[in-house]
C-alpha cells in the first residue's frame, strides 16, 4: 500500500504557501496528492477544510498581502462565482488610480478608480463590492464570461438587476462602460449555473430570442411536470445544460425530460463538449427543431 504522508498540524485547518509547505518537509510531489486542494498559484489547503468564504479569503491574503485591496475574478470567487478561467490562478488586486503599481507574484495588479462605496471589509479583508465586482468584470472580461460572474452575482441575491444597470449609468466616464451596458441588458438572475448563462448566452449571440429561464412545464390539467434551464414556449422547445455529476441525478434527469417529451415539448440536451467542441452541430439541432415548430 502506498505511504500516505503524515500532514503536519500547522498544516491541517487553514491555507497555507508551498514555501510554508516546504519548511515543513511537504515536497511539491507530496502536495500533487489527494490529500491536497490547490487553490491559487502556490497557495493549497488540505482537502478536509471547507471550501467557504472564510477559506477563500484566508487563501487570498496569503499573496494580496496588506498593499490593496481583491476585485474582478478573485472578488467573484470570494463572494462563490467560479467561472473556472485560467486567470483565476492570478489573485486579481486592485489598487487606487494613480498609486504605485507594483508587481506581485501571484497576483493581477489593476489600478482602478473607485470611492468608499466601491469597497467592502469580508473576513477582515478589503474588497470590492458584489456590484462593483459585476462591473469590473464586465469591463475586463469577454462579453459571455462578464455575463456568467454577473448572473451568478444576481442569482445569489448580492445584487439587483436594477443596483447593476444604475451603477452601470452612473459610471460613464469609466473604461470599458460599453460593454458593460450590453452585459446589463441580459443579466439574468433565474440563470443558476455558469454554463447556462454560456448556454443561453450562444443561443442569443446566434440569432434566437432569450429563451425563458427556468420555465415550469405543467401537463393538461396543470400538474407540475418540471422545470426546464431554458425554453421557448412558442415553439415548444427546450433547451438544457447536462451538468449531472451522479448517475441518480442522471436518470432523475431523464425522466424528467422524457415527461416533457411525452407533452410535445422537443428537448434538447447540451454537454461540455457540445458547448466548447461542437457548438454549430448543436446549434443546428435547435434550428431544426425551430423549423419543425414553423
Amino acid at each position: 500500500m502506498p505511504v500516505v504522508p503524515l500532514v503536519p498540524p500547522a498544516l491541517a485547518q487553514r491555507p497555507f504557501t508551498s514555501a510554508v509547505a516546504g519548511a515543513h518537509g511537504l515536497t511539491s510531489t507530496a502536495l500533487a496528492g489527494e490529500q491536497w486542494r490547490h487553490i491559487f498559484r502556490d497557495v493549497w489547503v488540505h482537502a478536509s477544510v471547507e471550501d467557504s468564504l472564510a477559506t477563500r479569503v484566508a487563501a487570498a491574503r496569503l499573496v494580496l498581502g496588506s498593499e490593496g485591496f481583491l476585485c474582478g475574478l478573485t472578488a467573484a470567487w470570494v463572494y462563490g462565482v467560479d467561472v473556472q478561467d485560467r486567470r483565476g490562478q492570478l489573485v486579481w488586486m486592485g489598487r487606487p488610480n494613480g498609486s504605485w503599481r507594483k508587481v506581485r507574484p501571484g497576483c493581477l495588479v489593476r489600478e482602478i478608480t473607485v470611492d468608499g462605496s466601491d469597497l467592502n471589509v469580508v473576513e477582515g479583508t478589503l474588497m470590492t463590492t458584489p456590484v462593483r465586482t459585476a462591473f469590473d468584470c464586465a469591463r475586463w472580461l469577454s462579453f459571455v464570461e462578464a455575463v456568467v460572474v454577473a448572473d451568478a452575482l444576481a442569482h445569489a441575491g448580492l445584487m439587483t438587476e436594477e443596483s447593476f444597470k444604475v451603477y452601470v449609468r452612473t459610471h460613464r466616464r469609466l473604461r470599458g462602460v460599453r460593454q458593460a451596458d450590453w452585459v446589463a441588458s441580459v443579466v439574468e438572475p433565474l440563470t443558476e449555473s455558469p454554463m447556462e448563462s454560456r448556454l443561453r448566452m450562444l443561443l442569443i449571440s446566434s440569432g434566437f430570442e432569450g429563451p425563458e429561464p427556468q420555465y415550469i412545464v405543467e401537463d393538461r390539467t396543470g400538474r407540475f411536470v418540471g422545470r426546464a434551464d431554458l425554453a421557448y414556449p412558442e415553439q415548444r422547445v427546450i433547451v438544457e445544460y447536462d451538468g449531472a455529476l451522479h448517475w441518480a441525478q442522471r436518470r432523475a434527469d431523464d425522466r424528467r425530460r422524457d415527461a416533457m417529451r411525452a407533452l410535445g415539448w422537443v428537448v434538447l440536451v447540451a454537454s461540455r463538449e457540445d458547448y466548447y467542441d461542437h457548438p454549430q452541430a448543436f446549434l443546428a439541432q435547435v434550428r431544426s427543431a425551430f423549423s419543425a415548430a414553423a
